[in-house]
Formats: structure tokens, sequence, C-alpha cells
């Protein structure tokens, strides 16, 4: 994968966990609130990708690791916060341009290459379930 097809990877799993919280039902509401008209649109109708879900996982396992810290905080800038100027938050990381840009792909690059081990180890737990349900 390269860089461009990756970074349109980690941009379609922003808009992945945004369009996750129309899974959720509402909160309860009290009798008025039912009875104005929604003032909310009809939902953001983006791809179902069985692949994100593990993709998600990767991110969040990764970004638990003190080893991977400086490259999760990059990738979070770069990917969740979407700051208006990359380099003002390197100059507060205390790094420059070029290596904020590394750390956020060589983090991306890595959640993505677990993301395929997330993927075969849960297919293996799966079929293990299956061979102990017979």
């Amino acid at each position: 994968m390269t860089d461009k097809e990756l970074n349109a990877y980690c941009e379609a799993w922003v808009n992945w966990c945004y369009t996750r919280r129309f899974y959720l039902q509402p909160g309860a509401q009290n009798i008025l609130a039912r009875m104005l008209p929604s003032k909310t649109g009809a939902p953001p109708n983006a791809r179902n990708d069985p692949d994100m879900q593990f993709f998600n996982m990767a991110i969040h396992a990764m970004a638990d690791m003190p080893k991977h810290a400086n490259g999760f905080a990059c990738f979070k800038i770069t990917y969740i916060e979407q700051p208006d100027s990359i380099k003002r938050a390197a100059a507060n990381l205390e790094i420059d341009r070029s290596t904020f840009y590394r750390r956020a792909n060589a983090f991306a690059k890595k959640a993505y290459s677990m993301r395929g081990s997330l993927k075969a180890a849960h297919h293996a737990m799966a079929e293990c379930d299956l061979v102990d349900a017979d």
C-alpha cells in the first residue's frame, strides 16, 4: 500500500468512526422534545467496511502502548484533531514537520499491519468456535 493509499484509508477510518454513532440508540428525550420535529438531517451513508473494525482495534491497542506514544500523538493530531497548521502542531511537539509526518505515517503503517494480524486471529478463533460447536 502506498503512502497516498494509506492516507486515504486513514481518512476513510475517520469517516467510519464518525458514522458509528448512528448505530447507537439516541438518548431518552422528554415528552416535549419528542413532539418537536427533529433538527438533524438524514444520517450519512458511509461504506460499512468490515476491515475498519480491525484497523480501529489496532489503533486503540497501539495507542495504549508506551512505545507508540510519539507516533500516536502525531497520528491523532493529523487525522482526529486535524489542526489548521501542522507546522505549529509539530512545533508544539518540539519536532520538525517532516519528523511529524514520518511518525504519523509509521504509526498508520503499523496499525494497518496489525489490522491484518487481528483479522486473521479473529477468523482463526471463529473457526475454532465452529469446530467446538460440532
